[in-house]
């Protein structure tokens, strides 16, 4: 990212999923750390618009009652589908299959492959 190769493409549900144990511990400095890493170059924190509202409650409508999907996590992928992205990278391993739009890869399956 930092030499322009690559970007990351981040949900604000994310960004505010990443502030809730700072904002518990009323940690100043973990929020300023979590708000400069979001401020690199080569990130960028998508906000929820109509397009990606509509893509999570499509996603939301077509899960199977054994495999819902919150509506956090839909707006996350809906936001990786609506941008575009080649993948979507995270460390919940019952997000595969959620969409076909776009891979899922599970950190600890990257962790292996290198």
């Amino acid at each position: 990212m930092q030499q322009g190769q690559a970007s990351l493409i981040i949900s604000v549900v994310s960004e505010a999923e990443l502030l809730v144990r700072p904002e518990r511990d009323n940690d100043a400095e973990a929020r300023e750390r979590i708000s400069d890493l979001l401020s690199e170059d080569g990130i960028f924190v998508v906000p929820v618009d109509r397009s990606i509202a509509r893509r999570a409650a499509a996603l939301r409508a077509v899960a199977k009652s054994q495999r819902k999907i919150g509506l956090p996590d839909a707006i996350i992928v809906a936001t990786a589908i609506e941008t575009g992205c080649d993948a979507i990278v995270g460390n919940d391993a019952d997000w595969h299959g959620w969409t076909n739009d776009v891979p899922y890869v599970h950190l600890d399956d990257a962790i292996k492959i290198h």
